[in-house]
């Protein structure tokens, strides 16, 4: 309506105010194509958001329940590692044992000792592991990873 005249007494002119009316009601009417299709376009960009939203929701959660099953094994790894270990200890005492009286040579007690060392070197390896998955289950949670 400001533009609509050039001097002050037409400003409130019934005739301007009519044609600014007019215009603005008629501009929705042959600007139809163009509104249905920014509503198209904004409709398919929320629905693409929408997606994207909930794909990285199922990648979270996989990457929550991946590192959660991996602490999990681990911890279990280290229990049965724990038991072999006691084992294999047990094994090397009868072996020194056999060794002394005579019913078993060198031979098997440097075995049994390796076996023993191969399994504490597997039990700091299991440790390793478990402290892995810790660090990916902190990270899988959000837990400031930059």
């Amino acid at each position: 309506m400001g533009f609509s005249s050039l001097s002050l007494a037409a400003l409130f002119d019934a005739g301007a105010i009519a044609a600014s009316l007019a215009a603005r009601l008629t501009q929705p009417i042959f600007n139809r194509r163009l509104l249905r299709t920014n509503h198209a376009v904004a409709k398919s960009q929320q629905d693409a958001a929408l997606y994207g939203f909930k794909n990285s929701l199922l990648v979270a959660s996989q990457e929550v329940s991946n590192a959660f099953s991996l602490h999990q094994h681990a911890l279990e790894k280290t229990s049965v590692r724990s038991k072999e270990l006691t084992a294999l200890g047990k094994s090397v005492e009868y072996t020194q044992e056999l060794l002394r009286d005579g019913f078993a040579n060198y031979t098997e007690v440097i075995t049994a000792r390796q076996s023993l060392l191969a399994a504490q070197l597997g039990k700091v390896n299991d440790k390793l592991q478990q402290l892995q998955a810790m660090v990916n289950l902190y990270r899988a949670l959000g837990g400031g990873w930059k």
